[in-house]
């Protein structure tokens, strides 16, 4: 069950998940058809790797979502990203999201994800973006796309707003995870440098394996 926590504008807020708040690492998973989204699901889940983001930009994603839950239950923490409105954000969590996500902040969607009592991370790149969403209500927000900036930034954009909680995406590598962490992100969203071939029916091992060292990486960082 999600738990509220107060923004500075008075609104709730809703908590992360467990899971985000034990692994550290979200997979991003955008395609062009949702023909191997659920193989490379199963392989992540497997490795440890549950925190999974499916893009309303992937054909047939919240079908894909649907079927995601019913196979993996709970074992799997699975969000929606891409969210640009208040109707996605009402389809995706009809169709059983766990967390929503946007490339840039609306007011609409974050009020969505408050209304459901799902945690949201709408995008932001300056300080002023970044802290209207916390404003909002985010849950935390997504620095994006994160590799123009490097750890540095959010290091230095820490101290003028202490407590705001930020997923950097976009860009990074996993080789990038353990000083994302170290820098303070909340958690960190992996692309196609965790998913590979995997969403073209590739090696589903080596998906596995990547996930894996993803995970020992934010582990690592925050030992």
């Amino acid at each position: 069950m999600n738990t509220f926590l107060r923004p500075l504008s008075g609104r709730r807020r809703t908590a992360p998940s467990e899971a985000l708040l034990r692994t550290g690492v979200v997979a991003v998973l955008r395609a062009d058809s949702p023909d191997h989204l659920v193989p490379a699901a199963g392989a992540l889940v497997d490795a440890g790797l549950v925190c999974l983001e499916l893009t309303l930009t992937t054909p047939g994603a919240l079908e894909a979502l649907e079927r995601m839950r019913g196979e993996f239950g709970a074992a799997a923490d699975i969000g929606v990203g891409s969210v640009r409105s208040a109707v996605e954000a009402r389809r995706s969590v009809d169709a059983g999201a766990d967390f929503l996500v946007s490339p840039g902040f609306a007011a609409d969607v974050v009020d969505e994800g408050l209304r459901a009592g799902v945690p949201v991370y709408p995008g932001g790149f300056t300080p002023t973006e970044l802290a209207a969403a916390w404003d909002a209500g985010a849950t935390a927000v997504k620095l994006f796309p994160a590799s123009t900036l490097g750890p540095a930034y959010l290091k230095a954009f820490a101290d003028p707003f202490p407590g705001l909680r930020v997923m950097p995406t976009g860009g990074i590598g996993i080789d990038d995870v353990g000083p994302w962490i170290r820098a303070g992100a909340l958690a960190v969203g992996l692309g196609g440098a965790l998913s590979g071939d995997a969403l073209h029916g590739g090696d589903l091992t080596a998906l596995a394996q990547r996930a894996r060292r993803a995970l020992d990486a934010a582990a690592g960082a925050r030992a």
